[in-house]
């Protein structure tokens, strides 16, 4: 009888000393049977960082608006602030790099930010939040409209965060 009291306590000694684990970040499809299940994050979820888009759960719809396109972004509840600060992020980024020679539309984005739809480089970006999300109106600068149209396109559909879907309207 001692024998098991001893064995039971030295398990629950070693269960103890275990580190907690730590929380993870969820890029599982959303709705799927594990969007329970928590990926540890990854070197994706750094370069999505700034992405208005890559929340679980986002929903977006990409339209041509006059002289570039429109993302309108629906976000769940919990992550609306922060969707809206990344949004707004973007405003200050792609003015930064525009104001700093680095404007002229390649089709190839700003650094981190080629994973993310909306291009950064020759771009002026407006964000303006809306009660479920935010909308991002993104022209060229430089003249570059179908260039930009394309890149948007092309972008949205590879879009890697899984957990977030983006409706492209027809021309």
């Amino acid at each position: 009888m001692r024998s098991l009291l001893v064995i039971a306590l030295i398990g629950c000694s070693s269960r103890d000393s275990q580190p907690a684990p730590t929380p993870a970040t969820s890029i599982v499809k959303a709705g799927s049977a594990d969007a329970r299940t928590p990926k540890p994050p990854d070197q994706m979820d750094e370069r999505m960082r700034h992405c208005p888009l890559a929340f679980e759960g986002a929903s977006a719809t990409l339209q041509d608006i006059e002289g570039g396109v429109r993302f309108v972004v629906k976000v769940p509840e919990p992550a609306l602030k922060d969707a809206r600060e990344r949004a707004h992020h973007l405003v200050d980024f792609a003015a930064k790099r525009t104001h700093e020679g680095h404007g002229e539309f390649d089709g190839k984005g700003g650094g981190h930010m080629k994973n993310c739809p909306v291009v950064t480089d020759g771009v002026t970006i407006a964000a303006t939040d809306l009660a479920d999300g935010v909308q991002l109106d993104v022209t060229s600068n430089a003249g570059a409209i179908d260039q930009l149209r394309m890149e948007s396109r092309q972008r949205a559909e590879k879009f890697p965060f899984v957990g977030a879907s983006i409706r492209i309207r027809a021309r």
